[in-house]
């Protein structure tokens, strides 16, 4: 009995390592490249948008998730926002953007998108500087929409934020559309703004 217990560990010890020595050097041998370059693309697979842009920064970046009827169950989509700013050479803003997307959970079936980009004067007025259109998803799961850029150096803001609009389809049908914001403003770079004295 005592022999047959023994030969039945050894097959164990034997068929455990046969099972994990291979899976452990799966997981560290190389696996060959996953993703190969496109044409045209830069080392670091991003493309400046606007001429004299040699980096490009995403700030005051903010999200909601909104629940049809306050209950995930029924259905829920993500509305984000943020600011793209071009950066030259040495890291210095020279224009910004507003950007927006909408990302659909489970239960919705479409969603339409607008963003704004705000600033405030020196006189701390709030003013529309730059819109969207309006961009539906149209079947996707995402859907993403920009303002055009505007240059810093000429524009007399002192700060920016985003306001977005964003219209969802349920699958029952309904429409909600809610509006926000992102709760601060940002100064990516220098702008035409002065100050009172």
């Amino acid at each position: 009995m005592r022999k047959f217990a023994v030969i039945g560990l050894i097959v164990l010890a034997v068929g455990a390592l046969a099972v994990i020595v291979p899976a452990s050097a799966s997981q560290n041998a190389p696996s060959g490249a996953r993703y190969t370059a496109r044409g045209g693309q830069s080392a670091q697979d991003l493309a400046p948008q606007a001429v004299g842009d040699a980096h490009i920064a995403n700030d005051n970046f903010f999200s909601l998730t909104f629940n049809h009827f306050g209950n995930a169950s029924l259905g829920s989509a993500i509305g984000e926002t943020w600011m793209e700013s071009g950066l030259d050479a040495n890291f210095n803003a020279t224009n910004t953007q507003g950007v927006a997307r909408a990302i659909l959970l489970p239960k919705a079936l479409r969603a339409s998108i607008k963003v704004e980009l705000r600033g405030f004067d020196v006189n701390d007025v709030d003013q529309l500087v730059a819109s969207s259109s309006t961009v539906n998803s149209s079947g996707r799961l995402t859907v993403q929409v920009a303002t055009p850029e505007i240059t810093l150096a000429t524009d007399p803001h002192c700060s920016f934020y985003t306001r977005v609009t964003m219209g969802i389809r349920w699958s029952d049908l309904r429409l909600t559309t809610v509006v926000f914001s992102t709760p601060l403003s940002f100064l990516p770079g220098p702008t035409a703004c002065t100050p009172p004295a």
